[in-house]
């Protein structure tokens, strides 16, 4: 009997924890059981409310939950006209939700704003021009939107989104051009104003694991909440570091000299920055450093790996992922680092930082772009990507980050490290990208899959076309 009232117990109490591990969002009748289905969040930092939209071709179904996901309003609607398919962020201002859009050029703009107590939406097209300037990045902080963009003249300007939806200067950088000598870079400019009508800066989500084909680009956009950090590789040089304060708009520079080779010029260079380190990577066919620094630019740690020589401090082996030389072969494994070094340095190189249960993975390798034979398009630098017929697109870097994380060529090995950056060895342990793939795999008849965060937690998120409800799983 005791056995038998045992074994209920622990059923019972296994239940209970998936119960609480899953969570049906909403149930939807009226959606199409055929018809794909893209989705997307606007998590209120301040309410911890959380806005749902499920696009389906020109509909929006809208949902707005309380902190404890309790259902507050819904409505249906439609989405901006199809020519502004770009979303470049959102702006909460108590129950109206306004997402701004922009054509590819981002020339045109207009807001979607979303009225859960009217329950209904509007389409404003905007009247502003950013004229000569090119539009780099949003950025969202407190549920306001700012956009940044540069001039011809080397200034960065920031513009917050208004109410009354127009943007206002909040402040402006200019760059100190002593610090930097663009004329050496392969582009016009940092901001290749004039090589490209699109921003080349990629948006990292610090938060999750990134691939080599984010990092290893050569200008990136971290946010850690308040601080928002724009780096830029200056070529021959060193890796140029604009630090933005979005609580109080104040600003900083500083410019990290490249590491030197040992025993030759190194030829590529890429970096990493956190809010306490600055990693730096350097590499040539004969030899790689490592360096972690603190924000002052002083060494904490190096590490140093020579063509012939084993690498002591890799937790895995050398891995190429992507096309391979052998047919229908995506993935292989190396020791020699001589062949390591060879490839990293033939491609651009990256670092990618990871910190999990109070250990740092460091991902180190190079990336190589490769033509695609199908599958999944991915969105532009930043996380947007574009949804299906509608034009209605996702502005999630962390969605972005989850989708290419093993669907570009890099060579690469992984590295674990304590608090004090000593090198721990054994296993890898799975992240959590990998253990989504795990559970989303076992899923059938699922669409509008999505991976993001609200009140800190990461949490996965997909509908069933069968039951035609909406679940999100926390990991």
């Amino acid at each position: 009997m005791q056995k038998i009232t045992m074994f209920i117990f622990i059923l019972l109490i296994s239940i209970s924890m998936f119960s609480q591990k899953a969570n049906m969002l909403f149930k939807n009748e009226d959606a199409s059981r055929k018809a794909s289905k893209e989705a997307f969040t606007l998590s209120n930092t301040v309410t911890n409310d959380l806005t749902f939209l499920m696009v389906e071709r020109k509909d929006v179904y809208a949902y707005l939950f309380n902190s404890a996901f309790e259902l507050q309003s819904q409505f249906k609607t439609e989405v901006v006209k199809s020519k502004y398919d770009e979303a470049l962020g959102f702006k909460l201002s108590g129950e109206k939700q306004h997402i701004l859009f922009s054509n590819t050029k981002k020339t045109k703009f207009a807001v979607l704003t979303l009225d859960f107590s009217a329950k209904n939406s509007q389409a404003t097209e905007l009247d502003f021009d950013f004229g000569d300037e090119l539009f780099i990045e949003a950025v969202n902080y407190k549920n306001k939107l700012y956009v940044l963009s540069s001039t011809k003249d080397q200034e960065i300007i920031i513009r917050e989104l208004t109410d009354g939806l127009d943007f206002i200067m909040v402040t402006r950088m200019k760059i100190n051009q002593e610090d930097v000598n663009l004329r050496e870079r392969k582009n016009f400019s940092t901001f290749s104003l004039f090589g490209s009508l699109k921003t080349n800066i990629q948006k990292i989500d610090p938060r999750v694991p990134n691939a080599l084909e984010q990092t290893s680009t050569t200008n990136k956009l971290y946010q850690y909440d308040n601080l928002v950090y724009l780096t830029f590789e200056v070529e021959d040089s060193g890796t140029l570091v604009y630090t933005i304060n979005f609580e109080d708009l104040t600003h900083s520079i500083k410019t990290y000299d490249y590491p030197k080779g040992k025993l030759d010029d190194l030829k590529r260079y890429n970096s990493y920055i956190s809010p306490e380190y600055f990693y730096q990577i350097a590499s040539s066919k004969d030899e790689m450093r490592f360096l972690i620094n603190d924000l002052s630019g002083a060494l904490i740690k190096e590490f140093y790996i020579k063509k012939d020589a084993s690498i002591s401090f890799k937790n895995t082996p050398i891995i190429q992922e992507g096309a391979t030389a052998l047919p229908f072969v995506n993935r292989r494994e190396m020791e020699e680092s001589s062949k390591y070094l060879r490839k990293i340095t033939s491609g651009d190189l990256g670092i990618a930082v990871l910190f999990q249960d109070n250990q740092f993975y460091m991902t180190l390798g190079g990336y190589k772009e490769v033509a695609s034979g199908g599958g999944m398009m991915m969105g532009a630098p930043g996380g947007v990507g574009t949804v299906g017929p509608s034009h209605a697109v996702v502005m999630n870097p962390t969605f972005y980050s989850y989708n290419s994380y093993t669907s570009s060529k890099s060579t690469y090995f992984v590295s674990k490290f304590d608090k004090d950056f000593n090198h721990i060895k054994g296993k890898i342990s799975e992240n959590v990208f990998e253990k989504i793939k795990k559970y989303s795999s076992k899923l059938k008849y699922i669409t509008a899959e999505n991976v993001f965060f609200h009140n800190d937690q990461l949490y996965f998120g997909s509908f069933d076309l069968k039951k035609a409800t909406y679940n999100l799983v926390p990991f």
